[in-house]
């Protein structure tokens, strides 16, 4: 009987199984890694956004006060009671339509108190309110206080 040789195929070796694994394991950590920072992205954007909107209705306050400030013979009629109200002074309505269009759904409320405290003021505490949604749906406001008055003694 002659001999007959028999073919065997290679073995795989466990090495290359290995390395595989590894490299599998290696793009999943890479992905993982990457979605991480896509996510850190759009939370710094956010946040960006969000104080961007702050600090927009923060200078829009002021300027009500500088306005104010500038007109103080008619304070009165910077008064704005709710958010769907009017003010009487030009000035005051210009100014709400710039809250409405710089910040996205902004509104404002400004509420003057005349001074009657008998101290001898000739003025009124005022107190401006902007709010504003984010796209999210999320409400925010600035509320600013201050003290606009002729004259004030102690």
């Amino acid at each position: 009987m002659p001999h007959v040789h028999r073919l065997s195929l290679p073995q795989c070796s466990r090495q290359g199984g290995f390395a595989l694994l590894e490299s599998l394991v290696a793009i999943l950590l890479f992905v993982i890694g990457i979605l991480g920072l896509v996510g850190l992205q759009v939370s710094m954007t956010r946040e960006l956004t969000q104080t961007q909107m702050r600090s927009d209705a923060a200078y829009l306050a002021q300027e009500m006060v500088g306005l104010m400030w500038a007109d103080i013979a008619h304070l009165s009629n910077y008064a704005k009671a709710d958010a769907d109200g009017d003010c009487n002074a030009a000035a005051c309505m210009r100014w709400t339509d710039k809250v409405a269009e710089r910040l996205p759904g902004g509104q404002c409320i400004i509420d003057i108190n005349a001074l009657n405290d008998g101290s001898g003021a000739n003025g009124s505490d005022v107190e401006i309110t902007v709010f504003w949604t984010m796209p999210n749906g999320d409400q925010h406001r600035y509320v600013t206080t201050t003290t606009i008055a002729e004259s004030y003694t102690e």
